[in-house]
């Protein structure tokens, strides 16, 4: 039988019926996989658009109601055991279960989503074949406190040992969030890596060509007007591209504009307006003097195209 040494939080209700309860056991990889991501979108939704002024709490406030779920579940697992129930909660979800129903508890590892934020785990038999599995941090003291009061419960400890399975099912589970996790921070990594390039501008063969993310090449035909500005207008709402800091690239929603399409870094005025039949074009260098010099050559190649045309 296992050990009868644990601690848990034990009370009376005002009809004397005693109540224990037992948090959930929580792996570590568990909750970087949970909390770590969270970090990088709140990152993502919240600072860096306080950065490049685009703001929006509204996205904020539909993220806080996900951490807010999220944080539910992760501190709202556990089990309360009355003098005749077993109680489950895992943030919205309730489960009771009539301890005179449990015909067996034994250890296992199986990875099947339940209320548990642990792979060591028990499994519960009760009622006519069903089971559920739960993972309380005091695996020992739920069990002693179970059989104290219904001796006749099956307890099977060492389920998970024999042919290795349970280990092996363990290590294939890890092994899959692990890489999952990688591609994913990946995936992220290189997303970041190519918004933060600024990008490159080449005037040639009666066009501009702008490469990078959302890059694309302008006839100079298709341009009606160029201008040079120190400042672009209040930019109200991303509506498909990047913003990495004061790097935006894509398409936004300029006050008084409408849509227009940016390659811009805000803190690094002037910006050069080119008018394209199909719509608002901003862009600007790293370097303030290479913004000029790129405005120069932009004006004196669209003339000179005009002109022929």
């Amino acid at each position: 039988m296992l050990g009868a040494n644990w601690k848990l939080i034990h009370w009376r209700n005002s009809r004397g019926r005693s109540k224990m309860y037992f948090s959930s056991k929580r792996d570590m990889w568990l909750g970087l996989l949970l909390w770590l991501p969270i970090i990088t979108g709140l990152a993502l939704t919240t600072w860096i658009p306080l950065t490049n002024g685009q703001y929006d709490p509204t996205g904020t406030f539909i993220y806080i109601l996900i951490v807010a779920f999220i944080a539910w579940l992760w501190f709202g697992t556990g089990y309360r055991l009355t003098d005749d129930e077993l109680k489950i909660r895992c943030g919205p979800i309730r489960q009771t279960i009539a301890l005179n129903e449990i015909t067996e508890i034994k250890g296992t590892r199986n990875p099947i989503s339940s209320p548990a934020l642990s792979l060591d785990r028990l499994q519960i038999k009760h009622g006519a074949g069903k089971i559920v599995i739960i993972s309380p941090q005091d695996k020992e003291g739920f069990i002693n406190l179970i059989v104290s009061k219904y001796p006749t419960v099956i307890i099977n400890g060492n389920n998970t040992k024999g042919d290795g399975s349970g280990k092996t099912r363990k290590t294939l589970f890890i092994g899959l969030v692990t890489v999952i996790t990688v591609l994913t921070l990946s995936g992220v990594g290189t997303l970041l890596y190519f918004s933060s390039k600024p990008a490159e501008y080449t005037i040639q063969d009666g066009s501009i060509k702008i490469s990078g993310e959302y890059g694309e090449e302008i006839k100079l035909s298709d341009i009606v007007g160029i201008s040079k500005k120190d400042q672009i207008p209040e930019i109200q709402l991303k509506t498909n591209g990047s913003g990495l800091g004061s790097k935006l690239k894509g398409y936004f929603k300029i006050k008084g504009i409408g849509q227009a399409k940016l390659f811009v870094d805000t803190q690094k005025p002037p910006f050069i307006f080119i008018n394209v039949k199909s719509g608002l074009r901003i862009v600007n260098t790293e370097e303030p003097r290479e913004t000029d010099q790129l405005y120069s050559k932009l004006l004196e190649a669209w003339k000179q195209n005009t002109a022929l045309n």
